[in-house]
């Protein structure tokens, strides 16, 4: 019965361990480095294509980008303080952010003034939130131009 207990203890541990570690999708430049960004996202082709322009763009040797799937509960332990910058990119799904994102919000809105936060939606829409947010389509020939706008958007957090 010890050994079950202690097998059972392993498992869950091994499986929120697990679970965390699938919420990030990489790490890129010194640990250690002053300038320290979070991008978060969730898997589409539009957003792995910006993520990974924006990712190009902070990329200096001196930023620790950190790429997370807040769609994996990303966002759940994120503490803004520790980062000069938090960019989230989510699909506006029905004219709405995702819960898990207002929620993130909400649990961090006495210090979110680092976070932006942009939506994918087709229509001119405002998410209703307190950070700087900004609205875009998910168009692909737009990448470079809409990476770069929220590249210098980041950049004034340094």
């Amino acid at each position: 019965m010890r050994s079950f207990l202690i097998l059972v203890s392993f498992l869950l541990f091994a499986s929120v361990l697990g679970a965390n570690q699938n919420a990030i999708i990489r790490e890129v430049g010194p640990a250690t480095a002053e300038r320290r960004v979070v991008l978060a996202t969730e898997p589409t082709q539009f957003k792995d294509a910006l993520i990974q322009e924006m990712v190009r763009l902070l990329n200096d040797g001196n930023t620790f980008i950190q790429v997370i799937n807040h769609a994996r509960n990303g966002l759940d332990r994120l503490d803004p303080r520790e980062y000069n910058a938090v960019f989230i990119t989510n699909s506006g799904a029905t004219a709405r952010v995702r819960s898990w994102v207002l929620n993130f919000l909400s649990r961090v809105s006495q210090y979110d003034q680092n976070v932006i936060l942009h939506t994918t939606q087709t229509t001119v829409w405002t998410p209703p939130v307190k950070v700087d947010s900004i609205t875009s389509a998910s168009d692909m020939g737009a990448v470079r131009r809409l990476a770069q706008e929220m590249v210098d958007k980041i950049k004034k957090f340094f």
